[in-house]
């Protein structure tokens, strides 16, 4: 149980906190003196705590002492209570006593302007060098690259497939060049001669080998969900370690911080001290809450945010889970008129905390209203936003689209 309603509560029914609830788990019913949060449908969102004007709401493990006796009351609530049907007209308050009855996917008004993190921490000076030394960082162990590539978190700054990539064609070039002047000058052997041939060839062949090895993850099928590693250059272990030191020395310098920390909410966001200012924001997202929704002349267009950052609990020391969240696996199913997308977290660091707290969901479901053919829309994940656009005519591949400005709440 996330949060519990206590005494002051009693005689006073106060709906604010149920106008702000995004998943309607308060209730109550015609006679009763108080308001309930259902255990089982709260998602510890806290946007009821501050919504209460008698302070009646705490997390159940702040509950004053002298209050312990309404967490068993709050339960025993739930175990006669049956939720009334909402598809007529809204009545205006809790359950029986009011129930909002057409609320509807999105996160509430009061939290749609909160700023966005920027698509990467890396100061904006860095990016044009991180990128341009992508093929000297490529060499580099893969450790150093996804630690690097988890510090920039945008792929088109610096990506380890991308940067390992392009070193291993640059190796094509350099490896049988070595070895073709080692042959002139160490071995005296002749420039135009089978000798010299036969190193270029060698160093060829080094290079692929070396390539297929670096790749093995790509290349070979295994079950394993785990994220794919690429390797090191021989000559990169060296240079690897000396990087390593260098960016653990650095990182409080190269990466950007949040200009104005603040003070906590229950579930707030911890990345190496600093709180983010839309900790709020993020627990919405890890429900698929932050979701829009836009019909243009010719299309639909969806957006829906992925969660950026692992929350700070005890799980996340337990298990030493990264600061940043890996992408979900998603699903999208377009049928009867009714797209559907499914996103599930699979990544196996976290497999023994899915689902044991409201922080740690195993993922969520939205559906959207969209008239389109099933065969033809297009899906996009950039930047922890996966973008789905449903042509009305014509081919998704033929639209050309505007990016959002920003996102808001899904309206009907």
């Amino acid at each position: 149980m996330a949060y519990v309603i206590c005494e002051p509560c009693v005689d006073v029914k106060d709906t604010a906190c149920v106008d702000v609830c995004p998943v309607d788990c308060i209730h109550t019913v015609d006679g009763d003196n108080q308001l309930y949060i259902n255990p089982d449908e709260c998602i510890d969102c806290a946007a009821c705590e501050p919504a209460c004007p008698v302070n009646a709401i705490f997390m159940h493990d702040e509950v004053p002492a002298e209050w312990n006796s309404y967490i068993e009351i709050n339960e025993k609530f739930f175990e006669t209570f049956v939720k009334p049907d909402t598809g007529g007209d809204a009545a205006g308050g809790a359950g029986g006593d009011g129930q909002t009855a057409d609320k509807r996917q999105g996160i509430p008004e009061e939290f749609v302007q909160l700023p966005d993190l920027p698509g990467s921490t890396i100061r904006p000076v860095l990016r044009l060098f991180i990128t341009l030394a992508q093929p000297v960082f490529g060499a580099f162990s893969a450790k150093f690259k996804s630690e690097l590539e988890e510090l920039v978190d945008n792929s088109r700054v610096f990506s380890s497939a991308v940067s390992t990539g392009i070193n291993c064609l640059i190796n094509l070039t350099l490896y049988p060049v070595l070895l073709f002047l080692f042959a002139v000058q160490g071995r005296g052997v002749g420039l135009f001669t089978a000798e010299s041939n036969f190193a270029i060839f060698i160093g060829v062949v080094f290079a692929m080998v070396e390539g297929l090895y670096r790749f093995k993850d790509d290349l070979v099928s295994t079950e394993s969900e785990e994220k794919s590693r690429y390797g090191a250059a021989f000559y990169g272990w060296i240079p690897s370690f000396i990087a390593q030191m260098i960016l653990s020395a650095l990182k409080s310098t190269i990466v950007s911080q949040p200009s104005a920390p603040r003070s906590s909410v229950p579930g707030a966001v911890l990345t190496d001290g600093p709180i983010y200012s839309d900790d709020l924001r993020e627990r919405y997202r890890r429900y698929g809450m932050v979701n829009r929704i836009q019909e243009e002349s010719d299309y639909y267009q969806i957006e829906i945010e992925f969660p950026r950052w692992v929350p700070d609990s005890v799980y996340k020391k337990q298990f030493d889970l990264p600061d940043r969240m890996p992408d979900y696996a998603y699903q999208i199913d377009l049928e009867d008129d009714t797209l559907t997308v499914e996103a599930k977290l699979e990544d196996p660091r976290f497999s023994q905390v899915l689902g044991r707290a409201s922080s740690f969901p195993n993922g969520f479901r939205n559906t959207f209203q969209v008239a389109g053919d099933p065969n033809d829309y297009r899906a996009d994940l950039r930047d922890k936003v996966l973008e789905i656009i449903v042509p009305k005519v014509g081919k998704a591949a033929d639209l050309v689209i505007e990016q959002p400005v920003h996102y808001a709440k899904l309206k009907g």
